[in-house]
């Protein structure tokens, strides 16, 4: 399988990352307030917002914009100072993460919302609280209430909705169909060596054009394959080809 194209552009991404085999990386107190104490120091260092995040035993999710092309360093302290400081505590050697962070380039508004409501409702979808409001370690809590931490989600869109509005939004559940679209993201290609991200998803292309020929051709030139575009209409990859070149 090919490696997944990275970008580092300024935008906003959802990051993912799991302790090694799985493992709990987050297990005392102290150990969920370093690590918020590490996305604060980002913050301020890179100079990113943090929309939303959850830290759970085995993983956290976050979603974090950047305001110059410096995810990669962000995410870099973040994840190996916190690294760092757990192995020296628990006197254990060797890898704490799975590996690089998993980044998810957004589309647009409303990915931007569906996204925080799964990072926001996912401590209660594993069963680790029974009401969303329970879970320290999350966006939520810091609305809830003041900590030293509360600086984390400063300027932070969820700030915009009212919390009973946002608390109400929260406990309604995503439909299947939601969190299927959670972790797809703008396709990223290579023209002259340099990395593209087409933000249009290819779905936009067929409802955009009522000619499936034209679709196909404006998606085409925007780097989507026919296979890609097979798979969406559910036909063959020649049917595509062959109705592209008539």
């Amino acid at each position: 399988m090919a490696r997944k194209l990275r970008v580092n552009e300024a935008g906003i991404y959802h990051i993912v990352n799991r302790g090694v085999n799985k493992s709990e990386v987050f297990i005392e107190k102290e150990d969920y307030h370093k690590f918020l104490e590490l996305l604060l120091k980002i913050t301020y260092d890179y100079n990113v917002t943090i929309h939303a995040f959850t830290i759970l035993p085995t993983h956290y999710h976050c979603l974090i914009q950047t305001n110059k092309n410096n995810l990669s360093e962000a995410m870099r302290l973040l994840n190996s100072a916190y690294a760092a400081w757990y192995n020296f505590k628990s006197k254990r050697i060797g890898h704490l993460w799975k590996g690089r962070f998993d980044s998810y380039m957004l589309f647009d508004e409303e990915h931007f919302w569906n996204v925080v409501k799964y990072i926001e409702r996912n401590a209660l979808s594993l069963g680790l609280v029974e009401d969303i409001k329970e879970w320290e370690y999350q966006s939520l809590s810091l609305r809830l209430k003041t900590t030293k931490f509360n600086e984390i989600i400063r300027e932070s869109k969820i700030l915009t909705k009212p919390l009973d509005e946002y608390i109400k939004w929260l406990n309604k559940p995503l439909d299947k169909h939601i969190i299927d679209e959670i972790y797809k993201e703008p396709k990223i290609i290579k023209v002259d060596g340099e990395l593209k991200v087409v933000r249009k998803k290819l779905a936009d292309f067929f409802n955009e054009y009522e000619d499936k020929k034209e679709a196909i051709k404006a998606a085409r030139a925007n780097g989507y394959k026919y296979s890609e575009m097979a798979r969406f209409l559910g036909v063959s990859n020649a049917y595509v080809s062959k109705l592209a070149k008539s």
